[in-house]
């Protein structure tokens, strides 16, 4: 089982615009969290004529780990001067090989990984979109994908969905931590749907009283939640909202000026072979915001690339 707590934070870049957003949110969180920052830059052989051009004007791949330990610490230490991070204790390292494989190989079940949506894909720049999935997908511990603009700092919210499962509720104290540490408000959302009956349509010809049901199950489920997930439901930054729809829409959409949203890996939606639920996939590839994916009950990553 994998708990919440994170001792470090690992983040992937390769000087593209979104990993420098990558690296921004991960000093700030070493900051909030009072936690180390370990840079990553991940190379590999590439196909791209410029790159290409650029390894034959180099005498040796030596010559070029170097250059790159120096492109790295050289951006590492700009971002670190322009947010006044400098309190935050950072190393950094150059690695050759598969992205997703080195990065998850890097970050332990207790590290935070962090990786942009997208990257460059050249050979100093492998952190694709797809290489954020996968360490979304594989990861052995919570990764964070930052997407998105940064929000307006006022706007002081940190959402998680959560939907009874032990993965949700580790997700849910998760979001508790990085809503307190953010001194921002803490909002559960738990969505539910009335059943699909046929050409009947999604409630059919239900009773009210069949409808008022379902509605209270999900409310109990929410309730139930906030109790597993030792959260006081009295405390004045923190809201429930029980919302009537899918799960994936519904997150999506309340997401709109979140600083964060936070989802499990794989909840009750989802069958039990699979690593990533549908919901998370679908936040982690669409979310206006940067998404926590966040491990926990029986997840257990295996057949990384």
């Amino acid at each position: 089982m994998i708990h919440v707590a994170v001792a470090s934070v690992v983040v992937g870049v390769d000087s593209s615009p979104e990993s420098d957003e990558a690296l921004t949110w991960a000093l700030e969180e070493g900051r909030l969290r009072n936690l180390p920052v370990r840079v990553v830059n991940v190379w590999h052989p590439t196909d791209d004529p410029q790159e290409i051009e650029r390894l034959m004007e180099l005498q040796s791949v030596v010559q070029l780990r170097a250059g790159l330990v120096d492109e790295v610490a050289s951006s590492v230490r700009a971002v670190v001067e322009q947010a006044q991070a400098t309190d935050v204790a950072v190393t950094s390292e150059v690695l050759y090989g598969h992205p997703v494989r080195e990065l998850i190989r890097t970050a332990d079940t207790d590290s935070l990984l962090v990786v942009g949506s997208r990257g460059r894909g050249s050979l100093t720049g492998s952190i694709l979109g797809s290489v954020s999935q996968g360490c979304a997908q594989y990861a052995n511990g919570h990764v964070v994908v930052v997407r998105g603009r940064r929000p307006d700092p006022a706007a002081g919210r940190v959402l998680v969905g959560v939907d009874g499962s032990s993965t949700s509720v580790q997700a849910l104290r998760f979001a508790d931590q990085e809503a307190r540490a953010r001194g921002a408000a803490l909002q559960v959302v738990h969505a539910w749907t009335l059943p699909y009956l046929g050409f009947a349509g999604r409630s059919g010809s239900l009773p009210q009283d069949a409808i008022d049901e379902f509605a209270a199950r999900a409310g109990e489920t929410l309730r139930d939640s906030m109790r597993r997930g030792s959260i006081d439901a009295t405390r004045p930054d923190v809201e429930m909202w029980l919302v009537e729809g899918l799960p994936n829409l519904s997150l999506l959409q309340a997401a709109g000026n979140a600083d964060l949203l936070v989802v499990g890996s794989r909840g009750y939606g989802g069958w039990k072979g699979l690593l990533m639920g549908s919901v998370s996939a679908q936040c982690v590839t669409q979310a206006p915001c940067p998404v926590a994916v966040v491990r926990g009950g029986d997840d257990n990553p295996t057949n990384a690339p």
